[in-house]
This record gives C-alpha cells, structure tokens and sequence, in this order.
C-alpha cells in the first residue's frame, strides 16, 4: 500500500465556525449491494438499508483542514445516509460526506476479487494454508499434546 496523498487545493470551507479536532470528514460512495461486474470489478448500488448505518466505499478524507485522497479505497461502516459532498475536490461528483469522530468505533471490510476455488478452497484447505492460518495453529499448539507439565 502506498503513503496517502495530500491535495492542497480545494480546500472545504466550513459551514460554521465550529472546530472540534476530533471530528474527520469522510468522502465516498453509499454501498447497498455488491455487484461482480466483468472481469472482477465491483458495482457499488447506492441506497442503504437502513438509514442509521451505512457502508460506505470511502476515498479519501478531511482532518483537521487537510485533505487526503486513499492510495486504495476501504470500505467502512458509517452512521447515517451521508450528505452531498463539498470541499477537498469531491464537489459536483456522485460522492458523499459523513462527519465522523476520530474516537467512534467502525469496522473495516476488505474486499478481494478471486475465483471460488482461489479465496475458498486454496486457502483453508491443508495443501497451502495463508500465513494467518499459521499463525492460528500455532496459538493452538502444545508442547507435545499436553495442556500443562
């Protein structure tokens, strides 16, 4: 992955003068469902399920008066349906904004694009275990099947 990029024009102009450093300004798209488009490309359907939660493919985002774009886009979940974007180059685009608080907590989703048998069977079958699987077994392990000497 690489480092963020920080865009220095465009910056958004605060609708009021309120300033909380807490406070981090998403720009993305609402996710109602996920469509496998033609060769591996995901279609994002905007119009949630439920107002108060969201998942939102997110793009970038505003911190304390700085704007920075995603080197990938992460999907989050996020309170509320969003709102029009402005600011930090997202304006006049299908994106929206969700103000957030640095200190609420989210979850993150990631999203890999492979066949049945690559994201399935390849990689919780014995034959070629992932790393994480590794690393789970070994957590697991004992000193030759014994739980205490």
């Amino acid at each position: 992955m690489t480092n963020l990029v920080e865009v220095t024009q465009s910056r958004p102009v605060p609708a009021s003068y309120q300033y909380s450093p807490a406070r981090i300004t998403l720009y993305g798209v609402p996710i109602l469902a996920l469509e496998l488009g033609d060769q591996g490309t995901i279609i994002c359907t905007p119009d949630p399920p439920h107002p108060d939660q969201t998942l939102a493919l997110i793009y970038g985002f505003c911190y304390q008066g700085h704007c920075y774009s995603l080197p990938e886009p992460v999907i989050v979940l996020v309170r509320g349906t969003g709102r029009a974007a402005d600011g930090c180059g997202w304006e006049n685009q299908d994106y929206f904004a969700w103000d957030v608080d640095k200190s609420n907590q989210t979850i993150q989703l990631q999203a890999r694009g492979d066949s049945f048998e690559e994201l399935i069977l390849n990689r919780n079958l014995n034959t070629t275990k992932q790393p994480i699987a590794y690393s789970i077994a070994h957590q697991m392990a004992h000193r030759g099947g014994k739980l205490s000497e």
